[in-house]
């Protein structure tokens, strides 16, 4: 009788599946499947949908609402971003030297958006990123900044410490260096490689 009430059950939720594609067969208008290459004039993707990340900026000021605190630095698990600050002469406030996104290590998780305190970064549902090399898959997200540093030579490179360097102590934070004498600070993403 047990094989009877399963085979039953069974056939009961394959004939439901069944009726749904036949469904969409006869009204090809209900279909969701959107047909990419072809339709890439007329294509909508939904509003939540996450490809990439990108700074905002404030529509009154101009300026990126980034003060280069390093949450999303220390929140990504892939270190996907580089971040470089300096103090602002003019607001005495930290300022984004080089904020560099390395697309070609995201996960798009997000927890760099969710991070973010100051409403700085969100998803944006730009999808076409193909490229020959991953060196072009890094970009400096603002490089449009008057301040901006657009120079990617120096992306991912550690320098010698400078006489003038500070490091903080491990057991207060591993990942900020401070530069005292030219008033610029580095966040470096945490080494999360197995060991």
């Amino acid at each position: 009788m047990n094989i009877f009430v399963k085979t039953l059950r069974g056939l009961k939720g394959l004939l439901s599946g069944m009726g749904l594609t036949f469904g969409y067969f006869a009204r090809p208008s209900k279909v969701i499947t959107q047909q990419y290459p072809e339709n890439r004039n007329t294509l909508k993707l939904p509003e939540r949908s996450q490809a990439r990340i990108d700074l905002i900026k404030n529509a009154e000021t101009g300026r990126y609402n980034c003060i280069a605190c390093g949450l999303c630095v220390k929140a990504c698990p892939n270190n996907s971003i580089e971040l470089t600050k300096f103090k602002d002469p003019e607001t005495k406030k930290f300022r984004p030297e080089k904020f560099v996104y390395h697309f070609e290590r995201c996960l798009v998780c997000g927890l760099c958006v969710e991070a973010c305190k100051f409403d700085a970064l969100r998803m944006t549902s730009e999808f076409e990123t193909a490229a020959w090399s991953p060196d072009d898959l890094v970009e400096i997200l603002n490089k449009d900044d008057p301040w901006a540093h657009d120079d990617k030579s120096d992306i991912g490179q550690q320098t010698a410490p400078d006489k003038n360097e500070q490091t903080a102590s491990p057991a207060r934070d591993t990942d900020r260096q401070e530069h005292t004498g030219a008033e610029e600070k580095t966040i470096q993403p945490k080494d999360r490689s197995p060991k």
